[in-house]
């Protein structure tokens, strides 16, 4: 039998704890993270990883966000989301650990 799970998903369901989930939810593709939302949501439920879980649901309110004339989402979003991902990648990182 052969694993069916995306790559990138299988590595977050076997991320050896919440630094390394980090790190992988920082990388995870857009559009990947969009169809398997649900997925990725439920791996940080079952950790306990409830900043993954909000950094999920963050990116995915970010890319349903409704873009300005130019193609840009509201600044406060834009900024909130640059901030999260600064914070999150300083925890995958393990400042201030």
């Amino acid at each position: 039998m052969t694993d069916s799970m995306l790559p990138i998903l299988r590595q977050m369901h076997d991320a050896d704890g919440d630094r390394a989930l980090a790190r992988l939810l920082l990388a995870v593709p857009d559009a990947i993270l969009l169809t398997h939302q649900e997925v990725v949501t439920a791996i940080c439920r079952r950790r306990r990883f409830d900043a993954g879980e909000r950094f999920v649901l963050f990116r995915i309110t970010a890319m349903r966000a409704t873009r300005d004339e130019r193609g840009r989402i509201a600044d406060g979003l834009a900024d909130g989301l640059a901030r999260f991902c600064d914070a999150m990648a300083a925890f995958a990182e393990g400042a201030g650990a």
